[in-house]
């Protein structure tokens, strides 16, 4: 069994050193009375925990990586069989579904109007389908941001850190099997503190904007994904805060990451200052892989009063052009 990218980022969130050895010799004398059943038995023991097998996993894809490549097999795949069925797995211990994007199951229902967040039943049912297969290893690698981010707030402020909210991606999105992702500033209070997700049926004005985009262009949602250039909320309760270059030079790694999470991106609308900023140090390797960069104003009712509507128009016309490449995949039929 060969693992997807998704698999193989979603092994490296348990770091093994921390939680059961702290190299690779001790992690593999842990395991060795396991494995060394697994392969006179062919089965993974019962006995084997969830953190046991959280660390085995990762294991394996050290020790992968170590060889060059080439060593998954049966091991890998009963391994992650047996964390499936764990009765004691929560959703963050399971893996990604052996699905390729190209092949996962996309929703086919929308919301009919925008705001639709607003629905306490709608955003209910949407919240619980946080860790459908086609956008779980993008939500649990929002997990892992939160838990880094978390833990270096803890270390600079003591009991003092404030609280962290990384919204996860809507599950009406493409998510890994997504071709335009939208690239914003980072998330509005609406999103990290209310729906908890980023999403165009948010109960804002930014999110209408963007509702009537997919409208006006004729994309479907399950094309695009929706991310930030500083993927953490920024701002006091109230407000949102003006993002520092030093968080957005944080972002790059985090998005970075992403598109790994996410191959079938071909466009990365990037809306905003800020956004552009981002992945202008990248640009020139994010064409070289095959991804456009549009850039266009945020969709933010900001602009748009200040330009009486241009700006808006700049950004229906960018996500027409965008869904153009993606549909198609040729540039020239922008």
């Amino acid at each position: 069994m060969t693992p997807t990218q998704a698999q193989i980022h979603w092994a490296h969130t348990y770091n093994g050193y921390e939680r059961l050895g702290a190299s690779p010799g001790h992690l593999e004398k842990l395991l060795r009375s396991a494995r060394s059943s697994w392969k006179a038995n062919d089965r993974v023991p019962e006995w084997c925990g969830v953190d046991f097998l959280r660390g085995w996993a990762f294991y394996l894809v050290l020790a992968d990586r170590h060889a060059g490549g080439g060593t998954f097999g049966d091991e890998w795949a009963d391994v992650l069989d047996r964390l499936r069925e764990h009765p004691s797995a929560h959703k963050s211990d399971r893996p990604p579904a052996n699905l390729s994007p190209a092949v996962l199951s996309l929703p086919t229902e929308f919301s009919s109007a925008p705001k639709m967040h607003k629905d306490s039943a709608f955003l209910a049912a949407k919240q619980a389908r946080w860790g459908e297969d086609h956008v779980a290893p993008v939500n649990q690698f929002v997990d892992q941001i939160r838990t880094e981010i978390a833990e270096e707030w803890a270390t600079e402020h003591g009991e003092d850190a404030p609280p962290v909210f990384v919204p996860y991606v809507d599950p009406d999105s493409g998510g890994v099997s997504a071709r335009v992702l939208f690239l914003l500033e980072s998330p509005a209070g609406p999103a990290a503190l209310g729906s908890r997700m980023l999403s165009a049926d948010n109960d804002d004005e930014t999110a209408k904007n963007v509702w009537l985009g997919y409208q006006d262009s004729g994309m479907p949602r399950t094309f695009g994904l929706p991310w930030n250039a500083v993927p953490w909320y920024v701002g006091d309760g109230k407000k949102n805060r003006s993002v520092t270059s030093a968080q957005v030079e944080r972002g790059r790694r985090y998005l970075q990451e992403l598109l790994e999470l996410a191959p079938e991106i071909r466009v990365i609308l990037a809306l905003g200052r800020r956004a552009q900023a981002s992945i202008a140090p990248d640009e020139r390797d994010l064409r070289a892989r095959g991804i456009e960069i549009i850039k266009a104003t945020h969709p933010s009712p900001i602009p748009a009063a200040s330009t009486r509507g241009r700006s808006l128009l700049e950004f229906n016309s960018a996500l027409a052009t965008a869904y153009g490449i993606a549909r198609d995949g040729s540039p020239g039929d922008r």
